[in-house]
């Protein structure tokens, strides 16, 4: 259950009230959408994949990014609240466990995606070391998925935690997109020390 100081922080956060007076579910939309103005990462008519998607606030922005005639793919192994979107699909997996790359690819009909985010993450234990490697597990697996189901020429965003591993995962992107940046938020929690790897022009 959350502490009266949590409920107390998160009416004071500005961003969470600015989600729910603008109808998205959670703060992380503001994560995309600064992403998108300072990277372009969707264009009107995308197909964005989105992994850890609940409670859904990336997958409506990323919704309303791509028009009527884009499509969002929103996977969680959480249930999704239907969006009331057309242009949104959800679909209950847990990314460690299922055959992602096969279930999206059914949904797509053997299309691949433009846009790949991902916004997983674990239950923290509140133990620093325990959550670097559970996060970082999730951000390879999502790198992973996007270089079965992003397109050529494609893009993606991987929520992570700064430790050793990712430096080694930023090298290899660098061998597979032609640019990758790290991008900080202004939308993320205070208290949160997550950070997102931008890769763009998926090059194979």
């Amino acid at each position: 259950m959350p502490t009266r100081r949590w409920i107390e922080e998160a009416k004071r956060d500005h961003y969470r009230r600015r989600a729910k007076a603008e109808g998205y579910r959670s703060r992380a939309a503001y994560k995309l959408l600064e992403a998108q103005k300072k990277f372009r990462l969707i264009e009107r008519g995308d197909i964005v994949v989105d992994l850890g998607a609940w409670p859904g606030g990336m997958s409506q922005a990323a919704s309303r990014l791509v028009g009527p005639e884009g499509l969002v793919v929103a996977v969680d192994r959480r249930e999704l609240e239907d969006f009331g979107m057309e242009n949104v699909i959800t679909l209950q997996l847990d990314i460690l466990e299922d055959d992602v790359v096969s279930e999206v690819s059914k949904v797509l009909d053997g299309k691949l995606a433009d846009v790949l985010i991902s916004d997983a993450a674990p239950k923290f234990t509140g133990i620093r070391d325990i959550d670097v490697i559970a996060q970082y597990e999730l951000t390879r697996r999502a790198y992973e998925i996007a270089g079965e189901l992003v397109r050529r020429g494609g893009s993606i965003m991987l929520k992570a935690f700064e430790c050793e591993e990712l430096r080694e995962l930023e090298r290899e992107l660098r061998g597979e997109y032609g640019s990758v940046k790290r991008f900080i938020p202004r939308a993320k929690r205070k208290t949160s020390s997550e950070l997102y790897l931008i890769a763009l022009k998926k090059q194979f």
